[in-house]
């Protein structure tokens, strides 16, 4: 398949996930702002603070070319692992990057920005790991899916005190209000041999049946198009009959730094970061008055 083939039907794909289902645009967005447009970013894994690492040149391509675009983004968002293994010089090298992007950065964390000997790196240059905005008519909803031990191994789990915060925040947005949901492990269970995998983001679907749409962003598989189109969400009554049903949709962001062969393909033989940059980009989301386009912008050189 050409590469343009393919950005098309990624494009049209996403595109008719949505269709049929009305946008609301409440606040400034119903009082005839533009809808925002999103651009989104994952997986830099700065292996250190040395700016001149194939990572951080790659991670400083991106900033720069959507730095570049016209109109600018009005958010980006980074779907976690900044740095490889929690590095505080990354981290921080990280930060200095992603300042010259345009709009505001909205970060999550991933499993490679914690470090066991200096846990608070991450807190202190970003913030909280997990948060909840309402901007321009959506609601933008931040997991930190954490890297716990297991009784079969660590995996990547939501947690019983994030589940809790949830349950008593989701009941408060409107359901017709789009729902936008940035974590870096897929909330949902893609492929366990390489940990695409949340143990417990079953314990959500309870909580997000009442939105009419919500639209899953993540990171950690370095690819962009694992799309699941019309994956409708079902609870059953107690005479079995569908009580809600809303449209979830997922879709997989690029690494900056670290292009991965999808995994049926097999794993690499060596597992490293600095492979690209080609196979690796970032991408944009522009969300109109009644759709929704993802384009990923994939470097080929």
């Amino acid at each position: 398949m050409q590469r343009r083939e393919f950005l098309q039907r990624v494009t049209l794909a996403l595109a008719a996930a949505w269709a049929g289902r009305r946008w609301v645009w409440p606040g400034a967005a119903g009082a005839g702002a533009p809808p925002p447009i999103l651009a989104l970013l994952a997986d830099a894994h700065l292996p250190d603070g040395h700016a001149g690492s194939p990572e951080a040149r790659a991670l400083a391509r991106a900033v720069a070319e959507i730095r570049a675009l016209s109109p600018a983004p009005d958010l980006v968002l980074f779907a976690g692992d900044l740095a490889h293994d929690g590095d505080g010089q990354a981290l921080a090298l990280g930060k200095d990057i992603l300042g010259d992007l345009p709009g505001t950065l909205i970060l999550v964390q991933g499993e490679g920005d914690v470090s066991p000997d200096s846990p608070g790196d991450w807190q202190q240059l970003f913030g909280e790991a997990g948060f909840l905005h309402t901007y321009r008519g959506l609601n933008l909803l931040g997991l930190h899916t954490a890297w716990l031990p297991a009784p079969t191994g660590p995996v990547f789990q939501v947690g019983k005190a994030q589940a809790r915060w949830l349950a008593q925040e989701l009941p408060r947005l409107e359901a017709e209000t789009p729902l936008i949901i940035l974590s870096h492990a897929p909330l949902d269970q893609i492929f366990h041999p390489w940990q695409h995998w949340t143990a417990d983001a079953s314990r959500l679907l309870p909580l997000l049946t009442r939105f009419s749409n919500v639209l899953c962003l993540h990171g950690h598989v370095h690819q962009a198009g694992a799309i699941n189109i019309n994956n409708r969400l079902t609870l059953n009554s107690e005479n079995r009959k569908p009580k809600t049903e809303n449209l979830l949709t997922h879709q997989s962001l690029p690494s900056t730094a670290w292009p991965l062969p999808l995994p049926l393909q097999g794993t690499p033989a060596s597992l490293c970061p600095g492979l690209g940059p080609q196979g690796c980009g970032w991408g944009l989301l522009n969300l109109g008055a009644d759709s929704l386009e993802y384009r990923p912008h994939i470097w080929q050189v």
